[in-house]
């Protein structure tokens, strides 16, 4: 082939999207990863949620996104099953008091994860607000070295996008992360008869070193179980 004929473009790594690829290689050849995914049952949850926005228009407060839903299911799940938010460096467990979860958000050149801290002892409406912060921060590009370091687990989001299941790569040292699928109707038999339910597709990608599948799939159900109970949510 006479490459001096092709018409392409090159551009060479730097920046934040070289530092991501180093991270990620780095994740990938270290972990040993196991995935494990299922649905939960998120009909209640989206009810609430609507009704809560429709108030929230006459108080005019922010209304909690999907998003920081789960951001504060996980942070509740992580405080019953502790040995998840860890990290594994230098042949050494660190198991975490704080609950610190990284968000992930797209950019062009890359994903950029904040950190939102202590999410277990927020309110839905602080992490709603937290979470719109950091991202405005983000996509504005006045974040810090503090704002995307001293997270213990980590949550991504690919349900926008219309992705139900994916292996999201570690974000290294820690030993687990969320991956949130899209939202998808389904007809299901209840108490003999079909009802129409919303279920959202949850994986989570853990590193079987630290992490064996039976307690990665209790963690999981733990969250689910909270979405499904969304009144937990705001108390």
């Amino acid at each position: 082939m006479n490459v001096q004929n092709e018409k392409y473009k090159e551009i060479k790594l730097r920046g934040i999207r070289k530092t991501i690829a180093e991270h990620m290689v780095r994740s990938a050849r270290e972990n040993a990863v196991i995935m494990e995914s299922r649905t939960a049952d998120v009909t209640e949850l989206i009810r609430f949620r609507e009704q809560k926005k429709k108030d929230n228009l006459i108080k005019e407060v922010l209304t909690p996104s999907i998003n920081d839903l789960v951001l504060k299911a996980t942070a509740l799940s992580l405080k019953e099953h502790p040995n998840m938010n860890a990290t594994f460096e230098n042949e050494t467990i660190r198991i975490y008091e704080d609950i610190n979860i990284n968000m992930a958000v797209a950019l062009p050149n890359g994903l950029i994860t904040p950190v939102i801290r202590n999410v277990d002892q927020l309110s839905i409406w602080d992490i709603c607000k937290m979470t719109k912060e950091a991202t405005e921060k983000v996509k504005t590009g006045a974040f810090t070295f503090d704002d995307i370091t001293g997270g213990t687990f980590t949550v991504t989001n690919v349900g926008m996008l219309r992705v139900e299941v994916a292996t999201a790569i570690i974000n290294y040292p820690q030993v687990g992360i969320l991956t949130i699928g899209t939202i998808v109707p389904r007809l299901e038999r209840i108490n003999g008869e079909i009802a129409d339910r919303l279920k959202m597709f949850l994986s989570i990608t853990v590193d079987h070193r630290i992490v064996d599948g039976y307690p990665a799939a209790m963690f999981l159900n733990t969250i689910c179980d909270i979405l499904e109970k969304p009144a937990i949510l705001w108390k």
